[in-house]
């Protein structure tokens, strides 16, 4: 096949997957059809079902798709003067503000995903994956903190981050669900300091805001 429709079949399955992630969001993933897509895109509901058989694949397509969209947005957060604790204290933070930002749209997905985990299988194995994703991520941290010195953990660092997971998934399923407005950034930062503080004994040498006022 000749790069330019390799390169055009590619825009397309972004397309459907970008679609397909604003109508969920607003309508449900079950209530969301081939055909609305395809409409969307003004397209037969063949040419979206040539990239994707079936929804369980177009659902695994949408879990991946906003799961690397908020590593990308909360990993640009950290800066290279950050010590490993304010690396630590952004990552909590930002993945509950990401929740808030785009709570009608790719935070949906999220809210979906671990509803249908607890119905369908495939779904569970999805949701399993991501939660092991995110705990490895926060470990990550971890380890960088008991490497500079900063953090003295009273257990092992995959149990920590295993607390930090639950917690955090919590608050971001909470931002996504919440009316406008419930989550207020200060107060979110003064929690997770706290929480940090209290689980790695970290001891901020500068305490202070660590990201810029939210967008409004």
């Amino acid at each position: 096949m000749p790069r330019s429709e390799l390169l055009k079949g590619e825009k397309t399955r972004r397309k459907i997957i970008d679609i397909a992630i604003r109508l969920a969001a607003k309508h449900g993933f079950a209530e969301t059809s081939f055909q609305m897509i395809a409409d969307e895109l003004r397209l037969s509901q063949s040419a979206v079902m040539y990239h994707f058989t079936n929804k369980n694949a177009l659902f695994g397509e949408l879990v991946k798709t906003i799961t690397r969209h908020n590593h990308e947005t909360v990993d640009e957060l950290a800066d290279i003067n950050d010590n490993a604790g304010q690396r630590l204290l952004k990552h909590c933070v930002g993945n509950v503000m990401w929740a808030q930002r785009y709570k009608h749209s790719d935070a949906q997905i999220l809210i979906l995903l671990y509803y249908m985990a607890c119905h369908v299988k495939v779904f569970s194995a999805l949701f399993i994956n991501m939660i092991y994703v995110g705990k490895e991520r926060l470990k990550g941290h971890l380890l960088s903190g008991q490497r500079e010195g900063l953090f003295k953990l009273s257990s092992p660092p995959e149990a920590v981050a295993g607390l930090l997971q639950d917690g955090l998934f919590g608050a971001m399923l909470y931002a996504a669900a919440a009316p406008e407005g419930s989550v207020d950034q200060a107060a979110l930062e003064a929690k997770w300091r706290m929480t940090i503080t209290t689980l790695t004994g970290w001891k901020d040498p500068k305490p202070g805001p660590v990201l810029p006022p939210a967008r409004k």
